[in-house]
């Protein structure tokens, strides 16, 4: 990564990190693999959870999670999620990109796999590349329309732990899918 392209990045992670902190979510950057397995078992081992779920992909396989497994003495499982979601402590999803402006993350929602580990989970974790910032809405939405020639049928915004309200305005948090969300970022 250049110079100028880390400037770049940084600056865009500041603003991203302010306004989805705004919004209750925790954010964290890493350099690398390695440092992002150190970081997610670490979170693992201090969340206190007996089950965790995940939907496979380049970064979530990346980080090693059979390992995290290990070290944790956690159950950790991509297979039937159907069922094992329900139970889970933790799911954990790879997101496309990360919207500076908005502080949300966005992603092909298209597989129902990564929309279990997402919602079903009191605790959602997130992982994206930080290469993968970008501005603004326009932007995330021009990226998708030029890297797959249309939108995916399924595109998923997260910006936050769920949250509802009722009539009498009385927030509530994860009613209709995790109560918290971790965000980490590797470089």
């Amino acid at each position: 990564m250049s110079v100028q392209a880390k400037t770049s990045y940084d600056a865009l992670y500041k603003e991203f990190k302010g306004k989805a902190e705004a919004l209750s979510a925790e954010v964290y950057r890493v350099p690398n693999m390695e440092e992002a397995h150190q970081l997610i078992t670490k979170i693992i081992g201090e969340l206190n959870v007996n089950k965790v779920v995940y939907a496979p992909s380049e970064l979530v396989d990346a980080v090693d999670v059979k390992k995290i497994a290990t070290a944790t003495g956690v159950v950790m499982t991509s297979e039937n999620l159907r069922q094992n979601a329900a139970d889970a402590g933790l799911g954990i999803s790879q997101l496309d990109y990360a919207v500076a402006e908005i502080g949300a993350l966005a992603g092909n929602a298209t597989s129902i796999e990564s929309r279990m580990v997402s919602i079903l989970t009191p605790i959602h974790m997130a992982v994206v590349r930080t290469s993968n910032l970008l501005p603004n809405l326009m932007e995330t939405i021009a990226t998708y329309n030029n890297k797959l020639g249309e939108l995916p049928r399924y595109l998923t915004f997260v910006s936050g732990p769920s949250r509802t309200s009722d009539i009498e305005r009385v927030l509530t948090i994860g009613v209709h899918g995790p109560g918290r969300l971790i965000i980490v970022f590797i470089d």
